[in-house]
């Protein structure tokens, strides 16, 4: 088992500015935002009109730096959606999807910031849906016409409903949406455990794998019984941001999100301060925000996702010669990180992050310029600095889920009672005769040793525990 303490450095950034004078200084107070002194969130890299309309909702709203920065990221992966891929090289294309997930106490404000920001895409589905309200209800009425009349009129196309943001829906409507919708689409929850929930409950069928399939944007296959045709989506486009509270992550990532790679995938905002900050005075710049809109209005209106001989017409960007040596260095240092800590979960987070990187650097070079065809210096140093943030806040959330206590007390009672009438040190056949007392099959004992968190394996046979003896277990 991976140690609990933190064997890395966060990230701690450099205000890097001399001030001359006091006018100079407090100039520079009221611009900057209000953030904790380790593992700051990296808002100088956004482009302009995303980092002042941040830093202004912070002054004026007290929305974390963190939290918004995250739901911008977001949100302008779902506004991008499938317009535009990154050729990383050969054979490998990337999409800009993203798996957020921001962290914080009751009262930590974290609803308001993602809300804030989604609103102008959830205009866009209102209008949307309005729309098609509109054309269901002329086809249904033609619809309803005697076949003479029919025969006479030519009939309305059937209307399709195109919706970004889903927040209450079932798995069926979201692979309908999905395959809709070929720009995308972008699960927003308020509480992602309530999400969790509802994914590990719906059905028996593999839910999980469904969305590691989304988050890779690899082609997917529906089948149903009920339905003879099944439903291919060829290139789903997936993101997701909501928040979850820190007692509740270990039962949201249980050791199976840790080993089929789900909890890897995740961008995680976790400040360093998750405390409710009282009201102030200041008031947000209307403008900033509305130059935010028209950003996300103007490239929505500019952009038409469609299918060109089965393969949707996304722009490929490509990286100029500063970026991809900039890339290709990283990388080689991300992959050190990676053997470094080969055969553990910090080494699965790590490699992921080479998509992370990728992707990162699209949306900042997107978000500069929608225009762009390559991707800049500019934008890989940016994703550098992001992809530490997001790292150090991967290694915090896996801290607190490996935490054995912690973990243990998420377990049913029989376990937790089948864990403390093991000795410390025992056998393989020790514990099935232990498991015994409880009715555990000798199966369900050798899976339940496979847990890193709760038992070490000594050699073939051989375990110990985690938890001291001295440590008391509660039940």
């Amino acid at each position: 088992m991976e140690s609990n303490k933190t064997n890395h450095r966060p990230l701690s950034q450099s205000k890097g500015t001399k001030l001359n004078d006091l006018s100079n200084a407090i100039e520079t107070a009221l611009n900057e935002p209000i953030v904790s002194i380790e593992n700051q969130f990296p808002i100088e890299v956004f482009p302009k009109l995303f980092k002042d309309l941040v830093i202004d909702l912070n002054k004026s709203l007290n929305f974390p730096i963190d939290y918004t920065g995250t739901a911008v990221l977001t949100a302008m992966a779902t506004v991008f959606g499938t317009s535009v891929k990154l050729r990383v090289k050969n054979n490998w294309f990337e999409y800009a999807s993203i798996y957020g997930c921001i962290i914080g106490n009751a009262g930590a404000n974290k609803t308001h910031p993602v809300n804030t920001i989604f609103a102008p895409i959830k205009e866009i589905d209102k209008t949307n849906h309005n729309s098609y309200a509109g054309k269901l209800a002329e086809w249904s009425k033609w619809n309803k016409l005697p076949k003479a009349e029919k025969e006479n009129t030519t009939e309305p196309q059937f209307p399709i409903l195109t919706k970004s943001v889903l927040t209450n829906f079932t798995p069926e409507v979201l692979y309908k949406r999905l395959d809709e919708n070929l720009r995308g689409c972008t699960v927003l929850s308020d509480e992602m455990a309530t999400f969790f929930d509802g994914m590990n409950n719906y059905s028996k069928g593999d839910q999980i794998g469904v969305y590691l399939s989304f988050w890779s944007n690899q082609s997917t296959t529906i089948d149903r019984i009920g339905n003879p045709i099944p439903l291919f989506i060829q290139n789903p486009y997936l993101s997701i941001i909501g928040g979850l509270q820190p007692r509740v992550l270990v039962s949201s990532f249980p050791i199976q999100k840790l080993n089929n790679g789900f909890f890897q995938r995740f961008l995680f905002a976790f400040p360093q301060s998750t405390l409710k900050s009282p009201i102030n005075d200041n008031e947000s710049n209307e403008q900033l925000y509305k130059n935010y809109e028209n950003f996300i209005k103007n490239y929505y209106s500019s952009t038409n996702v469609v299918e060109v001989n089965e393969q949707i017409n996304s722009k490929i960007l490509k990286w100029d010669a500063e970026s991809k040596a900039f890339f290709y260095d990283w990388q080689k240092n991300n992959c050190d990180l990676v053997n470094e800590h080969s055969n553990s979960i910090k080494g699965e987070i790590a490699s992921k992050f080479d998509n992370h990187f990728v992707r990162l650097a699209l949306l900042l070079q997107m978000m500069k310029n929608p225009k762009s065809d390559l991707i800049e210096l500019e934008a890989v140093k940016g994703a550098e600095k992001l992809c530490l943030y997001f790292m150090n806040c991967s290694f915090k959330v896996l801290e607190v889920i490996q935490n054995p206590d912690e973990y243990l007390s998420t377990l049913t009672e029989n376990k937790r009672k089948f864990y403390k009438d093991l000795k410390h040190s025992f056998t393989t056949a020790e514990a099935i005769n232990t498991g015994l007392k409880f009715e555990f099959q000798d199966r369900r004992v050798k899976e339940f040793l496979k847990d890193t968190i709760l038992f070490k394996r000594i050699k073939h046979g051989f375990y110990s525990k985690t938890i001291s003896e001295t440590e008391q277990i509660k039940l």
